[in-house]
């Protein structure tokens, strides 16, 4: 690996030097290795998408419904039936129309020029010509155009966040690393993709194109396959399920009909109109609709869904990988602790919003008592480079987060940078450096010069022979030092990252070396990235959902599991592993691992694709979380892959199922409650539908086994199942979540909706509507003084009206039927009308549809309908409500059952 060799020999390996290559050299590795360029995948057309919505088993069984009708003339069927699946399409591809643009985002992160020596000298290059041994600069603000290994640096330092999620810009080295790291912590190497932040270096490029991190993160992305949605999985069941069923009985009605003396045609109608009784031509679009709005509900609670499927599948996820940065936390370094004086203050505030208190033990401290604390937070202030602003009513810090974290609490203190800045002008700085982890400022006051110094707790007691306290200083005792380190500890192991502050008097004739010795100590703070708002409620909703959440993180597993104890992820015994030790266990032991809530620190993107792919594999309903480019292929690969919206790239977000507008936890668990009130509603509304199939199964098969004509045509089930059925089984699909939803287990995603429980029900529920409505043919008939048996009835007016009363019946039957639908086990009568006004809304316009249906002539000519006597509604009416009856009496039964269980 180059991070462990030595420039020297990263030279001779790639067969180069610090003059860099010849254009000859250059060009003949151009023509073998190829361009500095991500290799893009396939495009796929406007028009591929549109067909990717008609794979639908149900759809081609709506497809294939319509040419038979057209076959047979009859064309507005055929017409109504298509028009239902070009909608659905047109809905689910508008919805869908997500191009997976991951690698054009990949490739917008490369720079497109390169400063590079060729020749002995330098050039600006396109950066897609670099190859393997060339040598870059790079200075502030640049792009790194490839992978490479730093000869030399100066005040370095790259912001990685998008590959590694490392918040914070790293502090880069020419050093060897003889020790085996993780990308997060090869500090000696560049990569493409990231910028950088501070000062400038030399590189020598070490991989280009797709064989940087970014490359292999491009290919991990599109190698990824992505399993069918539950809810995907389920539907295609169901579809196969009325496929099967529906042939099976079209073919044994039509040759039992032609056996027994029936004629051809005749037989061919009916089963034909079995046909279309059985499909439920709505179920498509009615899905398609109810998981649109889903989607436009959860955009309120800011998770956008990219993919329809999603919507349900977030209520099935059993196990949340999420990230630490930005997600738990609220992603604005902190300080909340500080000690000076013998005693340990808290300082409260969240974020960059100067406005806070300090406490000793529940006290809040007067401004008197704060005067010795000055002084810390002085030397804090002045070894500071960073900028408080307030813009448009936000806080926001300019440059360093830590160096901002320390300004925030000075002023919550009441010191004014500005004042303090000028009354001490700086006149000299030693930077901080990852090797002295330290920063010193020199500034003058009153004719003096004073030494300042912040840095590791480590680094600067080293340096300190005296202590303040209480404003005199006195020599730094043995037992002050373990008294120190004691509370260094203790706060570094509550996951603060501690700096610690000191000074010096020193004169004109300053040197660095003389400034850093005989320093007097003056305290130590403690600051943290704190979690948001609302996430310790999050995550116990979630545990009390049986959710399990594993912590993956690129940070430190000190600060990891702090904060996951402090949102209640996790307990003093949780496993903590870094991507070191997760390279030496194998998938058995890490499976076995995975079934507690672990977190997972310092890791790559392979390791948390690997997480990913084996709790996938040990069926659990995966939701992932990232931001950066590196979390891309875990997203993709994650039954939900959730993208940040503030912080996430181009890259993560294309990859992603999901986009959380605020970044927030929070949104993660509403979006699982929306999940499942959805999944629920699914049910309700696939109940209410099938319901009404096997109604007009039950009429039509009854009307044959019993020897009566066709009592309902094909244009009346089709003007049922997409006219009147719809809008209330779209009303059932904005249901208010049930009481007690997050309490529940996750549902297994191989749980089937067509159970035996629902079948049976739907067999009890069709056959209450088909022997309703034939009742009401036969009565209807015989009123006439004529007989049901005899075939030649069809085409006079009591035959008209024994359809249009059977074809108002259904529509009724329904109308009563999805007040029952509302819940499985609870009565229609302790569900509040007044909850669902648009289902209210919707059996009022399903009743005025069905009048005009009945009322009007023009459609009293297409559907062969009749206008019917007040004596005919009354009679439809009490019939209607018999499936209340029947309802309420199996929710009777079923309760009781589970009162005695109880």
């Amino acid at each position: 690996m180059f991070y462990n060799q030595d420039v020297n020999e990263v030279f001779k390996d790639l067969n180069s030097k610090k003059e860099g290559l010849t254009e000859e050299i250059a060009r003949m590795r151009q023509r073998k290795n190829g361009l500095n360029q991500i290799s893009k995948k396939k495009d796929f057309s406007l028009m591929k998408v549109f067909m990717e919505q008609l794979k639908d088993l149900m759809v081609i069984i709506l497809i294939i419904a319509a040419l038979i009708s057209l076959s047979l003339g009859e064309t507005s069927d055929s017409l109504v039936i298509l028009g239902i699946v070009v909608l659905n399409a047109i809905i689910g591809f508008v919805q869908e129309f997500k191009a997976e643009k991951s690698i054009e985002a990949l490739q917008k992160m490369i720079s497109p020029t390169a400063k590079v020596i060729r020749n002995g000298r330098e050039e600006i290059i396109p950066s897609k010509f670099l190859v393997v041994g060339d040598v870059v600069l790079l200075e502030e603000g640049d792009k790194v155009p490839a992978d490479g290994r730093i000869i030399e640096e100066f005040g370095f330092k790259t912001d990685e966040s998008a590959l590694t999620g490392e918040s914070l810009p790293q502090k880069k080295h020419a050093l060897t690393i003889k020790s085996e790291k993780t990308v997060n912590d090869q500090k000696n190497m560049v990569f493409l993709g990231t910028n950088v932040s501070h000062g400038n270096a030399k590189i020598i490029i070490t991989n280009i194109g797709d064989n940087t991190e970014f490359g292999k993160i491009a290919r991990l992305t599109t190698d990824v396959k992505k399993d069918k949605s539950p809810l995907q999985k389920e539907l295609y069941k169901v579809g196969k399920f009325i496929a099967k069923a529906t042939f099976i009985l079209v073919a044994l009605v039509f040759l039992g009909g032609v056996i027994s003396g029936g004629k051809i045609f005749d037989m061919f109608l009916f089963s034909i109109s079995m046909a279309v009784a059985a499909v439920p031509e709505g179920l498509p679009a009615t899905v398609t609709i109810a998981l649109a709005l889903g989607v436009t509900r959860m955009a309120k609670k800011s998770a956008i869904i990219r993919k329809l499927s999603s919507v349900e599948t977030l209520g099935c996820t059993t196990v949340i990988c999420s990230d630490k940065t930005g997600t738990l936390t609220k992603n604005q370094m902190t300080v909340t602790k500080a000690y000076a004086n013998n005693l340990m203050i808290n300082v409260t505030g969240i974020g960059y919003n100067p406005e806070g208190e300090f406490f000793h033990d529940g006290k809040k401290l007067t401004h008197d008592e704060l005067d010795e604390y000055e002084l810390l937070f002085n030397i804090a202030t002045l070894t500071n480079n960073a900028k408080l602003t307030h813009k448009k009513d936000a806080w926001n810090i300019l440059g360093d987060p830590t160096e901002g974290a320390l300004l925030v609490a000075s002023q919550k203190l009441g010191i004014d940078s500005k004042v303090l800045i000028k009354a001490y002008p700086k006149v000299h700085e030693i930077p901080f450096d990852s090797e002295r982890k330290r920063m010193i400022t020199v500034h003058k006051h009153n004719a003096h010069n004073y030494a300042y110094m912040k840095g590791a707790f480590d680094e600067v007691i080293k340096l300190c022979t005296k202590i303040s306290i209480n404003g005199k200083i006195k020599k730094l005792t043995k037992k002050d030092i373990q008294d120190l380190e004691k509370k260094n500890l203790e706060m570094s192991e509550a996951g603060e990252r501690v700096l610690a502050c000191s000074l010096k008097a020193v004169d004109n004739n300053f040197s660095t070396k003389g400034i850093e010795k005989d320093m007097v100590f003056v305290g130590l703070i403690g600051m943290i990235d704190p979690p948001r708002k609302g996430v310790k409620e999050a995550v116990k909703l979630a545990k009390e959902a049986g959710i399990r959440i594993n912590v993956i993180t690129g940070d430190f597993g000190v600060t990891a599991k702090a904060i996951a104890k402090q949102v209640g992820i996790a307990r003093d015994d949780t496993q903590v592993i870094t991507g070191v030790e997760l390279d030496k266990i194998d998938d058995g032991t890490l499976r076995d691992i995975l079934k507690n809530e672990t977190i997972f620190a310092r890791v790559s993107p392979e390791h948390k694709l690997r997480i990913v792919n084996l709790l996938e594999e040990m069926d659990e309903v995966v939701s992932v979380t990232g931001d950066g480019v590196n979390d891309a292929p875990a997203l993709k690969r994650a039954s939900i892959g959730i993208a940040m919206g503030i912080s996430g790239t181009d890259v993560s977000k294309e990859a992603s199922n999901m986009v959380l507008a605020d970044d927030s936890f929070v949104s993660i668990i509403s979006a699982i409650k929306e999940g499942r009130t959805i999944y629920d509603n699914l049910k309700k509304f696939i109940t209410y539908i099938l319901s009404s199939n096997i109604g007009e199964l039950v009429t039509v098969l009854g009307a044959l086994i019993i020897g009566f004509p066709l009592p309902l045509l094909a244009i009346q089930i089709l003007l049922i199942d997409l006219g009147t059925d719809v809008l209330p089984s779209l009303a059932l699909g904005v249901e208010s979540a049930e009481k007690g939803i997050m309490k529940r287990k996750p549902r297994n995603r191989k749980e089937k909706i067509m159970n035996s429980k629902l079948m049976k029900r739907l067999v009890m529920v069709g056959t209450v509507l088909g022997l309703g409505s034939l009742f009401l043919f036969y009565k209807t008939i015989t009123s006439f003084g004529l007989s049901p048996f005899d075939s030649s009835i069809v085409g006079t007016f009591a035959y008209v009206k024994a359809t249009t009363m059977v074809f108002a019946s259904l529509i009724l039957f329904q109308m009563v039927n999805v007040f029952n639908c509302r819940s499985e086990t609870k009565s229609a009568y302790m569900i509040s009308l007044t909850e669902n006004k648009f289902l209210l809304f919707s059996v009022i316009s399903s009743i005025g549809l069905m009048l005009a249906f009945i009322y009007v002539p023009f459609f009293n000519t297409i559907l062969k309908t009749t206008p019917l006597m007040l004596g005919d509604w009354l009679l439809i009416g009490l019939v209607a409500l018999t499936i209340n009856l029947a309802d309420e009496t199996r929710k009777y039964l079923y309760r009781k059952k589970q009162s005695d269980l109880v």
